[in-house]
C-alpha cells in the first residue's frame, strides 16, 4: 500500500457521495468559492479552506457531496481534499508500535468492584424490516420472471393474486360419456358449477 493511497473507509465514503453528487449543481463565484444547489438549498463552498456550509466536511475530513460537485467540475482529484488520517502513510504510522503482551484475565488483581452488565435492549416499535437497505451503489433486485401465468386470465407477465382482472374466463369442458361439466368463475370469486347432463358427447362448440 502507497503512503498516498486511501483506505477502504474512505474509498467506501468517496463512492458513495460521488454517486449523490450528481444531483448537486456548482456555480462559480470567483476568488475561489462556489455555490452548490442541491435540491432548493444553495450551500456556499470554499476550496482553499477545505469549508461547506453543510459542515460534513470540516467534521469528517472526507468532502460531501456538494464539495466533490465543484471538485469533478474543476478537474480536480478529490484524493486531494481528503484529510491525510485516511491515507496509508498514516495508517501505517498507527500499527508502527508493537503491541505489548497482556496477562490473562485470572491474574488481573480484584479490586472488589461490582460487575458491570450489559444494557437492557428494549424492541423498537412497528414491524422490524425484512427487506435489506440498498446501498446507494449497490444495484436492484432483477424483476420477476415474465413467463408467469395467470391462471384467471390465461395472461402471461402476472399470477392469479395479483391480477387486476375482475372476471377469469371459463375453463374448457371436459368431455366424458356419461356428460361433461363446465366450471365458471365470477367476480367475487365464487364458483359455480352448472352439470350438463347429455347423453351425447359434448364439444368446445357448444360453450362458443
Amino acid at each position: 500500500m502507497e503512503d498516498g493511497q486511501l483506505n477502504a473507509y474512505a474509498l467506501k465514503e468517496l463512492e458513495e457521495r460521488t454517486a449523490e453528487s450528481r444531483l448537486c449543481y456548482a456555480t462559480a463565484y470567483g476568488g475561489g468559492e462556489f455555490e452548490v444547489m442541491y435540491g432548493h438549498v444553495n450551500f456556499p463552498i470554499r476550496l482553499a479552506t477545505r469549508s461547506c456550509a453543510y459542515g460534513k466536511w470540516q467534521i469528517c475530513g472526507i468532502p460531501c457531496k456538494h464539495a466533490l460537485r465543484v471538485i469533478y467540475d474543476q478537474r480536480m482529484n478529490p484524493h486531494d481534499y481528503i484529510s491525510p488520517w485516511f491515507k496509508a502513510a498514516a495508517y501505517k504510522l498507527t500499527y508502527a508500535e508493537h503491541i505489548h503482551p497482556m496477562a490473562d484475565p485470572t491474574q488481573w488483581p480484584d479490586f472488589g468492584l461490582p460487575t458491570i452488565q450489559p444494557p437492557i435492549i428494549k424492541r423498537p416499535a412497528g414491524r422490524p424490516a425484512k427487506k435489506k437497505k440498498r446501498g446507494a451503489n449497490e444495484p436492484k433486485k432483477g424483476k420477476r420472471n415474465t413467463n408467469v401465468k395467470c391462471g384467471k386470465c390465461r395472461e402471461f407477465g402476472h399470477n392469479s393474486r395479483t391480477c387486476k382482472s375482475g372476471e377469469t374466463n371459463v375453463t374448457g369442458p371436459s368431455t366424458s360419456k356419461r356428460g361433461c361439466s363446465r366450471s365458471k368463475y365470477i367476480k367475487g370469486g365464487t364458483k359455480h358449477k352448472e352439470e350438463v347432463k347429455d347423453s351425447c358427447l359434448v364439444t368446445s362448440e357448444h360453450f362458443l
